[in-house]
């Protein structure tokens, strides 16, 4: 038998360094007041050298991943943009079910994540509205929910349609920085 594999949803997962970025943002923002992404917030407007290097690290692993899924590079489209804030910090920190709608792809890249056992696990679901309908238990693994506990130096990227959470995270500090990737083929 043949099998095709259709509409896989794919996560991408791996390891980045953080030397001296976890100490740039320290020195460089106000972690208690950050501009998100529906605000307007944008950390890769910062043309640092300690910025620079980390969007390098991003788009190479975004180029890494595209080209893992559609066979595509970033510099296959006319023109691309990516958004990128601060976020996850603090107490009791959670994020409620959401996708990154508009973006083609998003990431999730933690600079400070070294508390195992606070929670803040990241959650995505399956992005098929209803697949699940009619399916005995058995079927279980199929539409469960995927749930990752994050380390500093992680990071992970999945189509921006994923629907995700953010369970509540009880210790003092965690950075992470969600990116999105917008892509533009033009005319």
């Amino acid at each position: 038998m043949d099998f095709l594999n259709m509409w896989p949803t794919t996560i991408g997962s791996g390891k980045f360094n953080t030397d001296g970025l976890i100490e740039y943002i320290f020195a460089n923002y106000d972690l208690n007041n950050m501009e998100g992404e529906v605000n307007g917030g944008n950390i890769f407007k910062d043309n640092s050298d300690e910025m620079n290097k980390f969007k390098d690290i991003v788009y190479n692993s975004f180029d890494s991943y595209l080209y893992a899924s559609i066979g595509k590079h970033i510099k296959d489209y006319k023109a691309h943009e990516m958004k990128a804030w601060i976020t996850g910090h603090g107490k009791d920190y959670n994020m409620t079910i959401h996708n990154h709608s508009g973006a083609h792809l998003s990431g999730v890249f933690y600079i400070l994540a070294e508390d195992q056992n606070s929670g803040g696990d990241i959650v995505f679901s399956d992005p098929r509205t209803n697949a699940n309908r009619g399916y005995d238990d058995w079927w279980n693994d199929v539409f469960d929910k995927k749930s990752v506990t994050p380390r500093t130096g992680d990071f992970m990227i999945f189509p921006s349609f994923t629907y995700h959470h953010v369970n509540p995270y009880y210790s003092s500090l965690r950075i992470c920085v969600p990116v999105d990737l917008y892509l533009y083929r033009g005319g």
